[in-house]
């Protein structure tokens, strides 16, 4: 049984090495390589994807930056074993300076046995008008000194259809990345979804599907994984066809 049950997070390390793979592609033809995670509500896993993203690309030796910039429920510190006493509203608002904000996360060890590490920037304190503060020149500048010093920036924004700090965001990064949960996300959500970002000059690089299972992959998704264990948060699938594709075919 023990043997049953570790396919599953075998299965997710080779996930995420392929959306690692997908993505590189794309970044080679940006001029900041800074991207967004997102998705069209709440709950549909962006978090996740956007820190397990970030572990396969550190531990294949690229210098990764993560930046929590959902300042109305921030996560990312959590799930990557940081904290959020200060960070992205801080240097905001001119409290601290960048520097003293970014953590150093060990991450463990790769293949060559070289031990591997990413930064992260939290949320830091929360604050009464996040899309107001987020849609400042100050972000941008906050993004360009990011991107000068990493090969990836991250960055796990709010969902795009409750609120608008996402769009905000997306003209100042290079590209987004939509994450949508198979079998709930509607097809109408995840369109306007990526009409919101279009309209915005937000170029959409890719889809990540959560919670494929093998019978979906017919729906031309790309990779799906059968996750048939009790495992309390089920890892992801992953899939890089244009978002016209999903609006194409069903989601949920």
């Amino acid at each position: 049984m023990a043997g049953a049950r570790s396919s599953p997070i075998i299965q997710t390390d080779e996930a995420f090495r392929v959306l690692r793979s997908n993505l590189a592609v794309s970044l080679n033809e940006l001029d900041r390589p800074t991207v967004i995670i997102t998705s069209a509500s709440a709950g549909e896993g962006k978090t996740t994807t956007c820190v397990n993203l970030a572990r396969a690309m550190a531990l294949a030796g690229q210098r990764v930056i993560v930046v929590d910039l959902d300042l109305r429920h921030p996560d990312a510190h959590r799930q990557i074993g940081a904290h959020n006493e200060f960070g992205v509203s801080d240097v905001l608002l001119e409290r601290r300076s960048l520097e003293s904000c970014m953590q150093l996360v060990d991450i463990g060890q790769a293949s060559s046995r070289a031990p591997r590490s990413l930064y992260f920037v939290a949320t830091g304190e929360g604050v009464s008008s996040p899309t107001e503060l987020l849609a400042g020149t100050r972000t941008a500048r906050l993004l360009s000194a990011l991107a000068a010093q990493a090969d990836i920036v991250l960055l796990d924004t709010p969902p795009v259809l409750p609120v608008a700090d996402t769009l905000v965001i997306g003209r100042m990064a290079a590209g987004a990345v939509l994450v949508v949960e198979s079998r709930r996300t509607p097809i109408d959500a995840a369109r306007r979804a990526k009409d919101a970002l279009t309209r915005n000059q937000t170029r959409l690089l890719g889809v990540v599907v959560n919670k494929l299972e093998a019978r979906d992959s017919g729906y031309g998704y790309g990779y799906g994984y059968g996750y048939g264990y009790d495992e309390p948060d089920p890892p992801l699938a992953v899939a890089e066809p244009p978002i016209d594709d999903v609006a194409s075919e069903p989601v949920g």
